[in-house]
């Protein structure tokens, strides 16, 4: 780390959850959450501070502040999450952490305390966000408003993205006293390449690609006409231009990837390709663990079409990766544990020799095959499962709008998981949404005469978010 955190970074981190929940006093709860995300995600800092049980960083206290107001403001929403079969997969990961550690019992560190410790971490990372989505999205307005508040976040990075394009990634050591990242991997084509607030430029990449995907489907079906007073395309088109000026590729290839999906989707009014997508991480992961593909074809074609930059990149990526594999498959199962036991050091038992990338070669050499499965079902399933309460034809209407989003936004989140570890708590608010309507009973058509009945139409001529 270079430089060190200020008074302003610890005190933005410990004061958050206060202003958080004071949000839902003074806002409807919907968009008190929304509103907490998006500043908490985008301008807190990228510090992780010492607590005796849970690791306490923006994550942490982007979900305990969330939490936190609902608990004050609208206490009778916990009690409307009633867990079914598709919420199976998320509780899985958040609680497979104990059971590597229990697996692993012995083994240098790893204790009782230990593995409910990071259970602890997960749940609040990854769980908080899946349960506030899928008590407060669960339905087609709500993922709209979600996927309006998505597009906004993109907006409100485009500033800071471009002053850092100008400047280089300063902001972070300017407001808080330190660089969250290494400066050498922001230079990228003859330029910087923007972190502002967030771990890494691909975390930027990823946030400004999934807004433009979400804004874009938004502006395109009719569903939003008008944002902060203008046409919603400038706003679109706007953050599109930024996505393409952060130079993060696989981003950018992803979104137009998804934007294909969702046109493929109206045109074939079939659902195959979204069927492709949600599959496709689970070939690329059996592949890399089972199917003995080393990887290195894909690494010759990446430099023949972006460059030998590129598909150097790729290529340690993949010799990492390989390295990993061959520790996690001495413990399939469960893996190693939370505890650092899946890396393999050299042998003065301290220098890391491999540098795990992707979140499935996390997952798979801490929390074993068990792990890796919960995790990318929990990412998928809830696509797949909505596919059974919108058909294809109604993917372009407005109403269906956010739905369809997110349904491709998740997939393409997954992907991205499967070369980088970061999660965004935005999509995991759309992932719980998703989860939500798909899974709930009485769950409805979103087009005709019952949606109209319903006031759907109204709510969606409105500028404003649920």
């Amino acid at each position: 780390m270079m430089g060190a955190p200020n008074f302003l970074c610890l005190a933005m981190l410990w004061v958050w959850p206060a202003i958080a929940a004071a949000l839902f006093a003074s806002l409807p709860p919907r968009r008190a959450l929304a509103v907490g995300f998006v500043i908490g995600w985008l301008f807190l800092p990228m510090l992780s501070l010492p607590m005796p049980f849970v690791k306490y960083d923006k994550h942490a206290a982007t979900s305990l502040g969330a939490i936190l107001g609902v608990i004050m403001f609208d206490p009778k929403r916990l009690t409307a999450f009633k867990p079914g079969l598709i919420d199976l997969p998320m509780i899985v990961w958040c609680v497979v952490p104990f059971s590597a550690t229990m697996s692993n019992t012995g083994s240098a560190g790893l204790t009782p305390y230990t593995g409910l410790s990071a259970a602890a971490t997960e749940i609040i990372k990854w769980g908080v966000p899946y349960y506030l989505g899928r008590v407060y999205y669960g339905d087609p307005i709500g993922l709209r408003g979600l996927a309006v508040w998505t597009l906004i976040a993109g907006v409100l990075y485009i500033p800071f993205c471009f002053l850092e394009i100008a400047i280089s990634p300063q902001l972070h050591f300017m407001v808080y006293g330190f660089y969250q990242h290494e400066f050498t991997q922001v230079i990228r084509m003859g330029g910087y390449r923007p972190m502002v607030f967030l771990q890494h430029g691909i975390a930027v990449g990823n946030m400004m690609a999934g807004a433009t995907l979400v804004g874009f489907w938004l502006w395109w079906t009719g569903s939003l006409k008008t944002l902060f007073n203008m046409p919603a395309w400038v706003s679109v088109m706007a953050v599109l231009g930024t996505t393409l000026a952060v130079k993060s590729t696989g981003a950018l290839l992803l979104t137009f990837v998804g934007i294909g999906a969702l046109f493929a989707t109206k045109m074939f009014k079939n659902q195959l390709v979204l069927i492709v997508l949600c599959v496709g991480p689970f070939l690329y992961m059996g592949a890399r663990s089972v199917g003995g593909w080393d990887g290195e074809n894909l690494v010759g074609v990446i430099a023949s079409a972006f460059g030998e930059d590129r598909s150097l990149s790729l290529k340690c990526r993949f010799d990492n990766e390989n390295i990993l594999l061959a520790k996690a498959m001495q413990k399939p199962l469960f893996g190693w544990g939370p505890n650092g036991n899946n890396l393999v050091l050299l042998e003065d038992g301290v220098t890391i020799s491999s540098i795990p990338d992707g979140q499935w070669v996390i997952a798979i050499g801490a929390c074993g095959i068990v792990g890796l499965i919960a995790l990318f079902t929990a990412l998928s399933g809830p696509t797949l499962a909505v596919m059974r309460r919108v058909k294809a034809t109604e993917w372009a209407t407005p109403l269906a709008a956010g739905v369809a989003a997110f349904a491709v936004l998740l997939p393409i989140h997954a992907i991205d998981m499967t070369q980088n570890a970061m999660a965004n708590p935005l999509f995991l608010l759309g992932l719980g949404g998703l989860a939500g309507y798909a899974g709930a009973p009485a769950a409805t058509a979103i087009t005709g005469r019952q949606s109209q009945r319903q006031g759907y139409p109204v709510m969606l001529n409105r500028q404003g978010v649920a």
